[in-house]
């Protein structure tokens, strides 16, 4: 490839791939606290605090792109605390309508 043919990502893949990054940081945490050797202690406490911080960030995030991220299948994380609104869940319905390779396992 010339650097003249170097094409660019679009805002919508950015931010698919940034709610992904999001999404694996959050799991990678909470298991990593779960199989903590002291989870009752101090650091197991300060990543417990981390991953709420974590778990607000990425709700802000899907907050603020959820007209892309719906429309593209996704959901907020099961460790979300924002309340399910109807129009994302008709974006995600007719995403997978759509869609229907895509529709993640049960």
């Amino acid at each position: 490839m010339k650097y003249t043919e170097i094409e660019m990502i679009s805002f919508e893949h950015r931010i698919l791939s940034e709610y992904r990054i999001k999404i694996a940081k959050i799991e990678t945490l909470a298991k990593s606290i779960m199989t903590h050797r002291d989870p009752k202690g101090e650091e197991a406490k300060d990543a417990s605090e981390f991953l709420d911080v974590l778990i607000n960030e990425t709700d802000q995030f899907y907050d603020n792109n959820s007209g892309i991220l719906s429309k593209n299948g996704k959901r907020p994380h099961a460790r979300s605390r924002l309340p399910e609104t109807k129009e994302w869940n008709e974006n995600v319905e007719k995403f997978y309508e759509d869609n229907p390779r895509r529709r993640p396992r049960k």
